[in-house]
């Protein structure tokens, strides 16, 4: 369906007309970027009334595949389209070329690139190593899917970009020749779209550039298990995990390299999965030419995602609710990303877990085997429920049912505020949070997506977080 290869600026600057399929940020900023080289714009979108038009030519519905594609000479798809729409379909008939948001930029972009993806942990992986590139390269950005569209700053006269990749992006584009690559993980995500997990994994393999020498890629090895096609060249392919060149380990914390051994002691985010994070941030790093001190000298200042496991203050509350810890992880769109972020805890250390959403296609089986570890209480609003009811009621463990987060949370504080622990399995974790000082932990991991009640999971950790500071603060 796309090009084989970026194509050069003089192929590209042969077309005058681009159809934007799809817009938000990434289909805005190409056509922004078009404009200011002087060529037109058109978008087709759904929502075409809520498009903004400032740098479009017209705006129309993608209803229509064989008018709205007249006169086009090239196609700019948004990650989100499925690769089935008609449009798309008409355009291949029609052998109109198409590129990706990214694929696009990297027509102008002739810099070093540093690319991350994975199931789970590619935007804290990739903001953890943007941060520490920082020091040594000053002049450098992060984009991509962790939400700066690449074409924003593509023409920019950069030392070094960080791109986080999603799966959708990667497999809307070819290959993009990066100078070094990661792919984290993988787990059940986004099967409505790849359908199975080979395809899954042939979409995040993309990433790679075994063809160049040069290109160090890091990987999981457990993801080799998914790839339908195994490489043959491994020679610039890295692994990282348990028994090899790079790995982590606990007690104490440390990151090992072939280089050096890291003291992770300091480091603000808990848990072994962010300190997997952590050493694929330093793999990258040294790979693009860091010293280890440079290196370690960033990690103390490293505080994390908006939305991710981000812990809010509770000297805010009152009195009556300081030794309680809110805890806004609103970015978990799925069950591995949800059970990642409470893998720390065990039966008895008080917490609540907050989930809704839309569910992803992916097994609830490993969720239930934990949850029954916890027997933590389960706090359940929006979409979710249709699809999680029956087997989490099957558990005979606390689960509580709600239309929505506000009348979740207030009855969530009614219930704190009455005796109503007192005759239920979890009555302790209220007793515990009343004598010890944050003892009980509130965990908001949806583990869906967010778009039956919110635009997006930021809206959606925002609204949480408003919700808390207005009910117990």
């Amino acid at each position: 369906m796309f090009s084989e290869s970026i194509p050069t600026f003089s192929q590209l600057d042969q077309f005058q007309n681009f159809l934007i399929l799809g817009g938000g940020s990434s289909g805005d900023s190409s056509a922004k970027l078009l404009s200011s080289l002087s060529k037109r714009s058109i978008l087709a979108d759904r929502f075409p009334e809520k498009a903004n038009q400032l740098f479009y030519v017209s705006v129309l519905s993608d209803n229509h595949p064989q008018e709205t594609l007249e006169g086009i000479d090239c196609i700019i798809k948004s990650p989100g389209i499925l690769p089935d729409h008609p449009i798309l379909n008409e355009a291949k008939i029609r052998q109109i070329p198409m590129l990706s948001e990214i694929a696009l930029a990297r027509v102008f972009y002739k810099g070093p690139i540093i690319g991350i993806t994975g199931t789970d942990g590619k935007s804290t992986t990739t903001a953890l190593t943007y941060h520490i590139l920082q020091s040594k390269f000053p002049n450098s950005k992060m984009g991509g899917n962790i939400g700066v569209p690449f074409t924003s700053f593509c023409l920019e006269p950069l030392d070094l970009v960080v791109l986080e990749l999603s799966s959708y992006q990667l497999d809307d584009s070819p290959n993009l020749q990066l100078t070094a690559s990661a792919i984290l993980n993988l787990a059940s995500d986004h099967l409505e779209r790849h359908k199975t997990m080979g395809s899954y994994a042939k979409a995040k393999w993309k990433i790679q550039n075994l063809v160049d020498p040069n290109h160090k890629s890091f990987i999981n090895p457990k993801f080799l298990e998914f790839l339908p096609d195994q490489p043959s060249n491994y020679d610039n392919l890295q692994f990282i995990g348990e028994g090899q060149k790079y790995f982590v380990s606990l007690d104490p914390n440390q990151i090992h390299t072939p280089n050096h051994i890291y003291d992770a002691a300091k480091f603000p985010l808990k848990g072994k999965h962010n300190l997997m994070n952590l050493c694929f941030a330093i793999a990258l790093c040294e790979t693009i030419g860091m010293e280890w001190k440079e290196i370690q000298n960033q990690f103390e200042s490293f505080t994390g995602l908006p939305h991710r496991f981000r812990k809010m203050d509770s000297s805010l509350f009152q009195n009556q609710y300081q030794n309680i810890q809110f805890i806004n992880d609103s970015k978990s769109t799925n069950l591995h990303s949800m059970l990642s972020g409470i893998s720390g805890f065990k039966k008895g250390d008080g917490l609540i877990l907050i989930l809704g959403g839309i569910p992803k296609t992916e097994p609830i089986e490993p969720f239930l085997k934990r949850w029954k570890e916890l027997e933590c209480p389960i706090w359940v609003y929006g979409k979710a429920i249709e699809v999680w009811k029956t087997e989490f009621d099957k558990t005979g463990l606390p689960v509580y049912y709600f239309p929505d987060l506000p009348s979740l949370l207030l009855d969530l504080k009614n219930k704190m505020d009455s005796n109503f622990y007192k005759q239920t399995i979890d009555s302790k974790l209220v007793t515990k949070a009343k004598n010890h000082p944050n003892s009980l932990s509130v965990i908001f991991s949806p583990a869906g997506a967010s778009f039956d009640l919110y635009k997006n999971f930021e809206e959606r950790g925002n609204h949480f977080e408003s919700l808390v500071l207005q009910l117990f603060s």
